[in-house]
């Protein structure tokens, strides 16, 4: 029977939908994402029909799903598998009512894998949102970091994703890279400014432990800006996206027009959202359910899987959060945003009231004037200052 979601709060239904794709061309060497290289295109079709049986038995968990949840095909390189594939889990989803009217839908594209025909099949089958990873319009620096793409193929992607139809295009980029200086960041952002493109999510790099790129710097073969350089290039990031019309509204994210990731801000309000796939984290609100991180694994669970509850199968890990974990995670994530977290939502979610019951933790924050509160929304937020130091801010929030 469906649930009448009309009734429901939205965070008592899955407002987005995440499916992963885990396939690379070529492993990044600062990724340590659930993503492999050297898989062909028979594991990536067996990987396909595994996601598909995986959707399939899982359809009666749509009738939870919010007419307008966002989608979103992450990676991994999802613009790795065959066009064929992509149309088949478009089918699975819509089929059983996980796609129905979304408020968005998004694929991220690795430019080096990006050609018209690819990008007009994409945008056929409901994508209206494309995520392309840039990084960098610095050929030196693109190397540096493992990339298969240097900076005019980035350049080229975004002119065919127009010409594909696609008005929403999303750019990432890293700054704090390898040989990368303050004039050639500045140079980056003012070509990637220049093509039009009205979203650009910006991220400090950050060495992984077990990851090729920490291996190198250990080793001294990779120099990395030091820590004065990297605060610079942060500024510098802040002050040209502003002078260029950005407004800044999550930590990392920027974006012109009101063009914001509606998917990404279901995560950072906390509401639940499905996921399907190897690695991929689903929420239910109470809950965080991870399916097996590794591609074979994953498609030798769907094979194998009889007709058990497929929730409980070792398929996925599951954890249970208290509610304390879930207050937790609350603050985190909306103090991401700049608009800052629902502290009347955190009451009634969670009946805790944040101001009383964090005030001697949250006193010298506001004394510092790293967070300020609007009694008008009941909306507590991280400043511009505190923004340089929210890792340290979140901490008051966790409760050990």
């Amino acid at each position: 029977m469906m649930m009448e979601n009309n009734k429901l709060q939205p965070w008592q239904q899955y407002q987005a939908l995440y499916l992963h794709i885990p396939f690379c061309v070529q492993k990044c060497l600062y990724c340590d994402f659930a993503s492999y290289a050297g898989f062909g295109e028979q594991t990536q079709r067996a990987y396909t029909y595994a996601v598909c049986r995986e959707i399939a038995l899982r359809a009666a968990e749509a009738a939870n799903m919010a007419a307008d949840a966002s989608v979103y095909f992450g990676g991994g390189t999802p613009s790795v598998l065959p066009t064929e594939c992509i149309a088949q889990l478009v089918h699975a989803l819509k089929q059983h009512g996980f796609w129905q009217q979304p408020c968005e839908a998004t694929i991220e594209v690795n430019p080096g894998t990006a050609d018209l025909a690819k990008l007009q099949v994409m945008r056929q089958l409901g994508f209206d949102r494309i995520s392309f990873g840039v990084q960098s319009l610095q050929d030196n620096e693109l190397q540096a970091i493992g990339r298969i793409h240097n900076a005019q193929q980035a350049l080229e992607a975004l002119q065919l994703a127009k010409a594909a139809g696609f008005k929403r295009i999303s750019a990432d980029l890293i700054y704090g890279l390898p040989s990368q200086t303050m004039a050639s960041l500045q140079d980056t952002l003012e070509r990637l400014a220049d093509t039009g493109i009205e979203h650009i999510s910006v991220y400090g790099l950050i060495v992984e432990e077990g990851t090729p790129l920490a291996s190198l710097v250990d080793k001294g073969k990779i120099i990395l800006p030091d820590e004065d350089t990297a605060a610079d290039m942060y500024e510098l990031v802040q002050d040209f996206l502003r002078e260029r019309g950005f407004e800044r509204y999550e930590i990392s994210n920027y974006a012109k027009n009101g063009q914001y990731s509606r998917h990404n801000t279901v995560y950072w309000e906390y509401r639940p959202y499905m996921a399907f796939g190897a690695a991929a984290c689903g929420f239910d609100g109470q809950r965080r359910r991870t399916g097996v991180s590794t591609v074979r694994k994953y498609i030798e669970q769907l094979e194998a899987f009889g007709g058990e509850d497929l929730r409980a199968s070792a398929l996925y890990n599951v954890e249970e959060l208290s509610s304390a974990e879930l207050l937790e995670e609350f603050m985190f994530m909306g103090l991401r945003r700049s608009e800052g977290a629902s502290l009347a939502e955190a009451r009634e979610r969670f009946g805790v009231d944040v101001l009383q019951r964090f005030a001697c933790e949250l006193a010298p924050l506001f004394e510092q004037k790293l967070i300020a509160y609007d009694a008008s929304t009941q909306r507590l937020r991280l400043t511009e200052r505190g923004m340089e130091v929210g890792n340290q801010i979140f901490e008051v929030f966790v409760i050990s």
